[in-house]
């Protein structure tokens, strides 16, 4: 009876959603933005990771404020054209898809977080947080996450300028922040043809901030312990970077998967956002695991269903 319990109180999780006045212009303005820095893109072929089924590359781009990007795309030897799944990770964890079971059927861009080629953990036991989550946090058009929601369009602009794929219908797949990252890029591009959100974070920030125990929540609550008087101009610069705030443009079909032990990813804020989505829309409930729900099997279960939206 409690398990019931629990999911119908997530499941009806349906917080107002206010948008700033000037969202949409904001948001209108960082994309003119970025259509002036030229993409430079390079692919280069590298010959120690090619299989005998995927020819791999390292890719490389320019991001908004001409920040260098750096992606591995795996192209199948015997498809013509394939259609491309982009792949973010999570916020300070490169490998969240390190296992990904990759099938022949696509190509695959595994992008890096911007900053997160930096990162360098001399202690695994006890990390150093990386910090990005509060640069810039005190300014919108300075934040951090501005810059990572619009590598996510930059990459597709980027993967179009690669002959051998067909670009017309991606499928985007992020993991935690990188799942933050997918909603915005859905939301503002219409080549988005299908839409995965493994655990997602950054969403419903203003419960998130109270009850996750994740580096995000941490790197932020303490920059505001830290700066008590500038409260309430780091909670209005969320707000334009919540991903909630994208639901209601994403009109491409959904597979999100969900925790009930997440403490990175509370399923609360989870509920929050797949809740206001209004697309054709699948949840999957881990009742009794955490921000890992599912493992390589649910990995699995997420190329079966790419598949399937490809078949229709």
């Amino acid at each position: 009876m409690p398990l019931v319990s629990d999911f119908d109180k997530y499941f009806l999780h349906l917080p107002r959603i206010s948008r700033p006045d000037d969202f949409d212009d904001f948001w209108h303005t960082a994309i003119n933005e970025l259509k002036k820095t030229p993409i430079d893109v390079q692919f280069i072929h590298n010959k120690r990771k090619s299989t005998g089924k995927f020819t791999v590359y390292d890719m490389t781009y320019i991001g908004y404020n001409k920040v260098q990007l750096f992606a591995s795309l795996h192209v199948p030897d015997k498809i013509n054209k394939p259609h491309v799944v982009i792949l973010f990770h999570d916020y300070d964890d490169v490998t969240s898809y390190a296992q990904f079971p990759i099938d022949l059927s696509f190509a695959y861009c595994f992008v890096e977080l911007r900053s997160h080629r930096n990162i360098i953990h001399y202690d695994e036991v006890e990390k150093k947080s990386p910090g990005f989550m509060v640069e810039g946090i005190l300014e919108k058009n300075d934040y951090y996450v501005k810059g990572l929601y619009l590598d996510g369009l930059r990459t597709i602009d980027a993967l179009r300028l690669h002959n051998d794929l067909d670009c017309s219908k991606i499928t985007i797949v992020g993991k935690g922040l990188g799942a933050a990252v997918s909603v915005f890029t859905a939301s503002h591009s219409n080549r988005v043809a299908a839409l995965v959100l493994d655990t997602p974070s950054f969403c419903y920030i203003d419960m998130a901030q109270n009850i996750a125990k994740s580096i995000i929540a941490n790197e932020i609550n303490d920059f505001i312990e830290e700066h008590k008087n500038k409260k309430s101009v780091i909670k209005k610069t969320l707000t334009y970077f919540d991903a909630l705030q994208f639901t209601n443009k994403i009109s491409c079909p959904v597979l999100a998967t969900v925790g009930f032990k997440d403490m990175l990813s509370p399923a609360e804020c989870v509920f929050a956002l797949f809740n206001h989505l209004r697309c054709d829309k699948t949840i999957e409930v881990y009742p009794e695991e955490g921000h890992s729900a599912g493992g390589i099997e649910q990995m699995n279960r997420m190329i079966e269903w790419i598949k399937n939206q490809f078949e229709k």
